[in-house]
């Protein structure tokens, strides 16, 4: 479960160093987060989950009686509109669409957010009917009727059509722009979600964007969040994009981040910029390490890059205590992004490869560990055997110096010693390195034996290698051929037709049948495509199961493996909607708060199971069953998000449970919240993130509710949550 497959889960959260900050909340959350809402044992009320939560977890809108959608109660309009929204299929949405015309703001929310979650396929129809609510609400706004605080109807409406993405879309959200401004930067976030959809927007929106960002009486907080989602601009806009984002830097708040981000993009002679926001200390750390990464992206940046390392690594900058504090990210986040050093870093480089080792219980080893050894993969170009590569961590099972030397082998053909140190590293004990290995066979057909490392990997213990080897399968098919490599021979690949090797047909098909946790619904679909992709017509009666299964992702999996198999209009539905969820007996309310004591320090969540009550409630189970006790953080990207909750430490594992439906929403997503990681649609298991800087439209779904205080200190990588625990 990537970056790429995060959903936000709608939780308020509170991510922070101190105990003293409990409490405290801001804007919207105060409601939500209340001073009376308890911690996770007084939060435990047992009650009968009611029929329209049932239908919600179902995924049924036949269970929502015609009495329920006309209720004169709010609040259970207020649930119906959330149940048909995440249940989004069609006959959800025509109800929707109804409740448009609701009065009250969170119904219109819910009503606006479920229709741009199903825009696809009906976006002329929907569309239409955003824009004419829209119209009536300006005419007729809802001033007088209570709205729950993390509900903005107007930001619903303009990010619905966000989702929709279509040319009408776009053309409305960008007339908005210069009318009143809530509305106006509704449609700017919108945009950068239709932005991030396409790579590209109308030229006349990215006009419009840059004069709302750069008026001089109201500029808008938001225009310039779209410009950190285009691919490549042309000249003249890089150019006014450069100095329009100049002119925000020296506002607050998202205005300065979204313009340290947008200049990224905005072309080589942005740089000397770059350079000074990363070594700007009185900046937050998730724009210092933004600016950092985009310095690294393009090679006219790299002297710059080095002048910036080499500041941000003097001896008083790589104390224990300058490592263990928020300077790590930025640190790490420049020496990362150093990918061809110049001949200027040879210095800098050989300071940071040849640190010190603190002793064995140092809590800063393995970062120091870190910095070693992506110093030296740095500097060793295409040697594998560069002696301070091999010697950046000490000892046989030493998976940070592993992952470095595969960084280092992917730079150039994996023939004779390097194919046979790849080869080891294939084989390796560590799931992250063996999984990093079989990664390298995208972009090297010549490898000899990649049939045979597939293979094995199939039969592993580790869901995730089986799952990566899969998709290598599925991605590139003439990888299961034993054929010799045409790449080495000049031309790009054996042919795709080429009939897969026994040995991995043989293995996938034990793959397939082997039992695996109920919520390991990513390994399962990676096995779907490669068998699909292979056209492995043996496996045809078992992909056949998958499509009536009441898992969507596996469903629409499914449908696309029997496509290639032959069945070229196959459609897969579920006769059945599964079990509900075992949370839904035993709900819990009302803010939860959650106290996570790690390597670095406590950190400190408060989730909001009012807004996403079985999740929370999976949550706070596990939290009291242990489960997260001893986890490790195996995803963190400074200046970006933190990921844990998966006991095997590859992003592929859960709490071996059924998985959860999701329950995404309508609430603004910020920095600091929390959310569920997911490889497709109702794939939750365990998996949390804690975004560590604004990102709006984390993984194409919306989080919620309100903004972390206090200083969060982001581990690296690896570090371990020692107890989880409820927080009083």
């Amino acid at each position: 479960m990537r970056v790429g497959t995060l959903y936000a889960l709608s939780l308020v959260t509170l991510l922070t160093g101190c105990d003293s900050c409990r409490g405290k909340t801001t804007g919207g959350t105060q409601a939500s987060a209340s001073a009376s809402a308890s911690a996770i044992p007084g939060a435990s009320a047992s009650r009968a989950p009611t029929t329209i939560l049932r239908a919600e977890h179902m995924r049924q809108t036949s269970a929502l009686s015609p009495d329920l959608l006309s209720s004169r109660d709010v609040v259970q309009r207020r649930k119906v509109a959330r149940a048909l929204a995440r249940i989004a299929d069609d006959k959800a949405l025509d109800l929707l669409a109804k409740m448009l015309a609701d009065e009250d703001g969170a119904v219109l929310s819910w009503a606006a957010y479920g229709l741009g979650y199903g825009c696809k396929g009906r976006e002329i129809a929907t569309v239409r009917a955003l824009v004419q609510r829209a119209a009536s609400l300006a005419a007729d706004p809802m001033r007088d009727a209570p709205q729950p605080p993390l509900f903005d109807p107007v930001t619903a409406l303009a990010d619905a059509l966000g989702r929709c993405g279509s040319q009408e879309a776009e053309a409305t959200l960008r007339t908005w722009l210069t009318g009143p401004k809530p509305r106006a930067e509704a449609a700017a976030l919108a945009l950068g979600r239709l932005a991030s959809k396409h790579k590209r927007l109308d030229d006349a929106s990215i006009v419009a964007l840059l004069n709302a960002a750069s008026d001089p009486d109201a500029p808008l907080t938001h225009a310039l969040f779209a410009f950190s989602r285009l691919g490549p601009l042309p000249e003249p806009v890089e150019n006014r994009l450069r100095d329009v984002a100049r002119g925000a830097l020296d506002k607050r708040g998202d205005a300065r981040s979204f313009a340290v981000r947008s200049l990224g993009r905005a072309g080589d002679a942005a740089t000397a910029d770059l350079e000074k926001l990363a070594l700007r200390s009185d900046l937050p750390s998730s724009e210092r390490a933004d600016a950092a990464r985009d310095l690294g992206k393009r090679a006219a940046d790299s002297e710059a890059l080095v002048r910036v390392l080499d500041a941000l690594s003097t001896p008083e900058r790589l104390t224990e205590a300058a490592l263990m504090s928020e300077h790590w990210g930025i640190l790490i986040t420049a020496l990362e992004a150093m990918n061809s050093p110049p001949k200027e870093a040879t210095e800098v480089l050989s300071r940071l490869e040849a640190l010190p080792l603190p002793g064995e219980k140092a809590k800063h080893r393995r970062r120091v560990e870190i910095l070693r050894c992506t110093a030296a993969a740095a500097r060793a170009g295409q040697n594998h055997r560069y002696e301070k590569l091999v010697q950046c961590q000490p000892g046989e099972d030493a998976p940070i110096r592993d992952l470095a030397v595969l960084k280092v082998l992917e730079r150039g053909k994996l023939q004779g010693a390097r194919e046979q140190a790849w080869f080891a590293l294939s084989n390796s004990k560590q799931p992250r390195v063996r999984q990093a290995a079989l990664q390298l066979l995208s972009g090297h057909p010549e490898v000899r034996r990649a049939h045979t490392v597939l293979a094995a990997a199939l039969e592993a213990d580790q869901d995730g290698t089986v799952a990566t080897a899969a998709q290598i399968l599925s991605a590139y098919p003439a990888r299961a051929s034993a054929l010799p490599a045409r790449a080495a021979e000049g031309s790009d690949e054996a042919p795709r037709d080429v009939a897969p090797h026994a040995d991995v047909v043989e293995a996938l098909q034990r793959a397939f049948t082997k039992q695996r946790a109920p919520d390991a619904t990513e390994i399962r679909q990676s096995l779907i495509a490669a068998a699909g992709a292979l056209q492995l017509m043996r496996l045809k009666p078992e992909i056949e199961k998958d499509c009536k299964s009441s898992a969507p992702t596996l469903r629409a999996a499914a449908e696309k493996a029997l496509q290639l198999l032959g069945d070229r209009n196959k459609r897969c539905q579920t006769a059945s909607p599964g079990v509900a969820p075992a949370e839904l007996d035993a709900l819990r309310s009302g803010a939860i708060q959650i106290r996570l004591d790690t390597d670095v320090g406590p950190l400190n969540l408060t989730l909001d199971a009012d807004i996403a009550p079985v999740t929370v409630t999976r949550i706070a189970s596990l939290v009291e069953a242990g489960f997260y006790d001893g986890i490790l953080f195996h995803r963190v990207v400074p200046g970006f998000v933190v990921q844990f909750g998966d006991p095997g430490a590859d992003g592929f594992g859960g709490a071996a449970r059924d998985a959860l439906r999701c329950e995404t929403s309508p609430v603004a997503f910020d920095a600091l919240s929390v959310g569920m990681a997911l490889s497709g649609r109702d794939t939750g298991s365990s998996q949390l993130f804690v975004t560590l800087g604004p990102s709006p439209p984390v993984g194409g779904a919306d989080a919620g509710g309100g903004r972390g205080e206090g200083k969060g200190r982001a581990p690296p990588e690896g570090a371990r949550i020692h107890k989880a625990q409820p927080r009083r």
